[in-house]
């Protein structure tokens, strides 16, 4: 399985969903009834960078359209080193999610943007 590239780490703040797996339905007499639609909960991590060196960029790009191609296959990708966060340093497996992923030429060298990824 292709291993998210060794880029520079994203800035805070750092963004995780976490889907909510009820389904739920109203009753004519207005009580809601739910339960568990599935049980997996898949969790969603959102990346932002505000300053990311443009070879790190070039790198992140060519994983993107050459490796994976975009949201078709799923690679390893650990979580960022963070203290006193039980996910630190943690490996999933996720997808790209959400869509193309849009950076802007901040400066001179750096890039600014944002992408999704979901587990699998």
């Amino acid at each position: 399985m292709a291993q998210f590239p060794n880029i520079q780490q994203p800035v805070y703040p750092f963004t995780t969903k976490i889907k909510d797996p009820s389904l739920q339905s109203e009753m004519e007499n207005g009580l809601v009834v739910s339960r568990a639609k599935f049980t997996r909960i898949p969790q969603t991590f959102v990346l932002k960078w505000t300053a990311l060196p443009a070879a790190d960029f070039a790198t992140l790009r060519d994983f993107y359209r050459k490796t994976v191609y975009g949201g078709s296959l799923a690679f390893d990708w650990y979580y960022p080193t963070v203290p006193n966060d039980s996910y630190s340093g943690k490996l999933f497996s996720v997808r790209f999610t959400g869509g193309d992923i849009s950076f802007d030429l901040s400066a001179p060298g750096y890039y600014a943007g944002t992408l999704t990824i979901q587990e699998v």
